[in-house]
């Protein structure tokens, strides 16, 4: 029987994010992938909350038949997998985090976010978005993309309302509590540019010591898809090795 992953994007975007893995994985792994946002109701004012994020995940492991699964997250999907982790933990059999990072914790990232909510009402919601962008998402000459216009692109497509609401839930998290008595395996993927976000992992190996840690290199925040290859080379071993120590584990003791 196959392992299941369950794939979770960023804040904006959609189950593509990881499309490039699930097709490579998708013959030897039940590979799901699912939105946050209802594409029939795109753009309304609709409840968004941590609580709503974890109980659409659990839905999935339901939906699915699926009993323990390794899950795989892009930035943001980091705190709904940490979160679902500390009050799931028989359900979850590793983590992976592309771009996570530490919520609730002194740093730049922290700062803007919480200047960018303070400043809000003097803008209009387009102009905000291109600031939150430049502040959270911001492009770097090493890596030949406009991260800030997808990143605004994709935000256009959410209500401004529910969109703060995520802003927010970011600011009310605390990474450090659901992390520090985590035993799931954990591998950690950040892109070697992706400075703003790296800022807020200074003591992740004090709060998560068995965690697995790698940098991407020429990689900025969304680091799988800068360099997909180097990617899988790390992702796939990982994937492997939790799946023999899990076997081991299962393995009745002779006496």
């Amino acid at each position: 029987m196959k392992e299941s992953i369950i794939f979770l994007h960023g804040v904006v975007g959609n189950k593509s994010a990881f499309k490039t893995e699930i097709d490579t994985l998708k013959d030897k792994y039940n590979c799901i992938a699912y939105d946050y946002y209802n594409s029939e109701n795109l753009g309304a004012d609709c409840p968004f909350s941590l609580e709503l994020l974890l109980q659409q995940l659990y839905d999935q492991y339901k939906r699915n038949g699926i009993q323990k699964a390794h899950l795989c997250t892009l930035s943001f999907g980091c705190i709904v997998a940490m979160a679902f982790n500390k009050k799931y933990p028989e359900m979850v059999m590793s983590l992976t985090f592309v771009g996570g990072y530490f919520c609730g914790v002194p740093s730049t990232l922290h700062k803007n976010r919480i200047k960018l909510l303070k400043e809000k009402p003097q803008y209009d919601h387009k102009a905000w978005l291109k600031r939150y962008a430049a502040a959270i998402n911001p492009n770097k000459k090493q890596i030949q993309e406009n991260s800030e216009a997808i990143f605004v692109k994709n935000a256009l497509l959410l209500h401004p309302n529910v969109f703060e609401r995520a802003v927010r839930v970011q600011l009310e998290y605390n990474s450090k509590i659901d992390l520090m008595n985590a035993k799931s395996p954990i591998l950690w993927v950040m892109g070697e540019y992706d400075e703003l976000y790296k800022e807020t992992l200074v003591e992740l190996e004090q709060y998560v010591p068995h965690v697995e840690y790698h940098e991407l290199q020429n990689a900025g925040h969304v680091a799988h898809i800068h360099q997909p290859d180097q990617f899988m080379s790390i992702f796939q071993p990982f994937l492997k090795k939790v799946s023999n120590q899990r076997s081991l584990a299962l393995e009745p003791i002779e006496i």
